[in-house]
């Protein structure tokens, strides 16, 4: 067992919540196993007596309130202290990212350094300290330093590579993608979309499509579709087969249950539907998103792959030139903790790839801010280490699905440097947007939606309110985009003294 003693203001903690609590091993893989606090302690129960992590929402401060881990610990009857271990895990991933990404020879006048040499120090006394309170303290304050000089090196590796990739040339045509709700229209909203966005993301949501069997409803999309193809704007569609909650038509579940047989044989006649609708107005077709997580029918793994191959091939039997996509839609994987059938996001696209299944490029969402299906807060270092995950993979990466809220969604959302706001949403997309883009191999950006509304994922994260009003999120993410819009020269390093990542 492993055991991890926790405090409050008041000392040893009476309760404690264990939001998105989780276990992982050493690739960072979520385990099956049992948490639980008691006693001033959360306990953690796997089968085999490996070293492994504890993954959770923690309160860091003036960093947020964010899903943080451990280092791997073996197990041992004397407990552990929380706060010391995320403190240890955050300043080993500042040097092992700083070498992975050859950054050791920072000067130690970059703040990034200065606040890692910081957070070390601060570490060492809580190591020390005898009394627990005390070590306390000083852990915090470590993992503070440690979350904040963690992102300043992400966005200073950012930085460089962003320089490189654009030295000479602007970014592409379809860097910048925004997802519409096809029940909006407008003349103004389509005069924004054509002359700021570089793609139209059309969700084309089976459930909206087809609320009753065989009976479909396409005049909000084909629309859309209609003035995409007249102004030559380019349009990525679906998911069409979306596997998270509430991804399905009710109908689809006859007699309250949906097994393999069926959800293929739907799927393929929804599919065929949609492309004898839409063809090649669509340059990008997402076939499906979720498929690995098993939420909604239960998949061995031979049958995630055969349903993956049957949509893609019947994607591209039309014509050999479109382009297909699956998506993942909780990429950190905390869903495996409740699912041992589920398979992780990197085990499922290897997969496919030794299995012969032909993409052109995996979708990752990336939501922030609830406490639902993978959306809880995180730093930009964690988005940075999961990015570099994908590689190994050789193949392009869109970020399909981007947002966080203006507004806070509750404790267990958590939130990045302080409670989700208007002027926190803006500051977070102008800092993910270019940190996605510095990766070689990420090819598109896409924002969650443009407005709010009832089914916008995580809840308002818009770019603009329901009423139609703009946030400040919108402009900064144009701004952004407009820097890509021409080649960025060479990199001029700036002060001594640094910025912030706030």
């Amino acid at each position: 067992m492993l055991r991890f003693s926790v405090y409050d203001q008041d000392g040893p903690a009476r309760e404690w919540s264990l939001h998105h609590a989780c276990l992982v091993d050493q690739d960072d893989r979520v385990i099956p196993g049992t948490i639980r606090f008691r006693d001033g302690c959360i306990e953690c129960s796997v089968s085999s007596q490996r070293a492994i992590g504890l993954r959770l929402l923690y309160d860091t401060g003036k960093m947020g309130s964010l899903a943080i881990q451990t280092c791997l610990l073996p197990h041992r009857d004397r407990p552990y202290q929380l706060s010391v271990e995320l403190a240890r895990h955050r300043i080993a991933t500042f040097l092992v990212k700083s070498e992975e990404w050859q950054m050791l020879d920072l000067s130690m006048e970059h703040p990034a350094m200065r606040q890692w040499e910081e957070a070390r120090q601060a570490l060492t006394k809580a190591l020390v300290a005898r009394d627990p309170a005390v070590a306390e303290e000083h852990a915090r304050h470590a993992l503070t330093l440690g979350i904040e000089a963690s992102e300043r090196l992400a966005l200073a590796h950012a930085e460089i590579l962003l320089h490189r990739r654009y030295l000479k040339r602007p970014a592409s045509s379809g860097t910048l993608g925004i997802r519409l709700d096809p029940s909006k229209k407008g003349k103004a909203l389509e005069e924004l979309i054509q002359s700021q966005f570089d793609l139209l993301v059309m969700p084309l949501p089976w459930s909206r499509l087809a609320p009753r069997q065989g009976q479909y409803d396409w005049s909000d999309s084909d629309r859309w579709m209609g003035w995409a193809q007249d102004n030559g704007v380019k349009v990525v569609a679906g998911p069409l087969l979306d596997m998270n909650a509430g991804g399905l038509p009710q109908w689809v579940y006859q007699g309250g249950s949906l097994d393999y047989e069926r959800l293929s044989d739907l799927a393929y006649e929804h599919v065929s539907m949609v492309l004898q609708r839409y063809g090649d107005v669509v340059g990008m077709y997402n076939i499906a998103s979720g498929i690995n997580t098993n939420e909604l029918c239960s998949l061995d793994r031979k049958q995630m792959t055969d349903l993956t191959r049957t949509l893609a091939v019947l994607i591209r039997q039309g014509r050999r030139g479109r382009r297909v996509m699956v998506e993942l839609s909780q990429p950190w994987g905390e869903f495996m903790g409740r699912n041992d059938q589920s398979l992780a996001p990197l085990v499922y696209l290897e997969q496919l790839i030794q299995e012969g299944v032909r993409l052109d490029a995996v979708g990752v969402q990336l939501l922030m801010g609830d406490g639902q299906g993978g959306m809880v807060s995180r730093d930009l270092m964690e988005v940075s280490r999961l990015l570099d995950r994908f590689f190994l993979l050789e193949l392009p990466i869109i970020l399909s699905n981007v947002g966080a809220p203006s507004e806070q969604i509750g404790a267990a959302g958590g939130w990045w440097h302080s409670q989700w706001s208007p002027s926190r949403q803006a500051s977070w997309a102008t800092k993910i947007f270019p940190l996605a883009l510095s990766k070689p191999y990420i090819e598109s950006f896409f924002w969650s939606d443009f407005f709010d509304h009832e089914g916008t994922m995580p809840p308002r994260s818009g770019l603009l309110s329901e009423e139609g009003r703009s946030k400040p999120v919108l402009q900064k993410l144009l701004g952004v985009r407009k820097r890509f819009r021409q080649p960025l020269g060479p990199l001029k390093l700036p002060p001594k003294s640094g910025g912030s990542a706030d």
